[in-house]
């Protein structure tokens, strides 16, 4: 395996880029702060299962195959990008239903939100490019342990520390939800700016992909 000097350098790396905000815990907020911490937390592990899916596209090496073909990178990051704005416009389209139903509305059911997290962490390509580029800097192949082990134990503890920040942004978001929950003006407020944000990030998705 790698170094204690590289393993410290791993873990101090990707702390960093798990607590900056992104795409990812921008979104696990705004499905906390609209559905509560239930449906926040669903998302934020709906996000962690989709996450292996890349983890394993990096060890299988996949992911180059995304990176070789600009054109089904493209394709892929569009559709993914389509979906969030569906999500979003979803999620506005149904607020008034969302607040004339009890929690367990479609819109906001955990198990829902369960897939729904799950198709749009799948669907980000940027994902999988991140992990091929990022894992390898820290693998090392003349090691007694086998590069597809090193590449698998150095994905899930990535995945796990971005999840726990996701996680972590979803505990404290759903306590601004707790108290404006009784408001029915803030309710429909919090349900829009979800909508919103999901919109938002994909249509910078499908901007930056053009």
């Amino acid at each position: 395996m790698i170094s204690n000097t590289e393993l410290f350098t791993y873990l101090v790396f990707t702390l960093l880029y798990a607590f900056m905000p992104g795409p990812a815990m921008l979104y696990s907020i705004a499905q906390a702060v609209s559905g509560g911490r239930k449906v926040g937390v669903m998302a934020a592990f709906g996000l962690h299962i989709g996450g292996y899916f890349h983890v394993l596209l990096a060890v299988l090496g996949l992911s180059s195959v995304l990176l070789a073909n600009p054109s089904l990178y493209s394709a892929i990051q569009k559709l993914g990008a389509l979906y969030l704005v569906w999500l979003g416009f979803q999620r506005i389209y149904l607020t008034k239903k969302l607040r004339m139903t009890s929690c367990d509305s479609t819109i906001t059911s955990p198990k829902r939100t369960f897939v729904d997290s799950v198709i749009v962490d799948v669907l980000n390509p940027k994902a999988a490019m991140f992990y091929l580029a990022f894992l390898p800097q820290f693998v090392n192949e003349t090691g007694s342990v086998a590069v597809w082990l090193q590449l698998l134990i150095l994905g899930v503890v990535t995945n796990l520390m971005f999840s726990s920040a996701d996680l972590l942004s979803v505990l404290m978001a759903s306590h601004l939800q707790k108290k404006c929950q009784a408001k029915t003006h803030w309710v429909d407020f919090f349900s829009r700016w979800a909508g919103s944000v999901f919109i938002l990030l994909g249509v910078m998705t499908l901007v930056k992909s053009s």
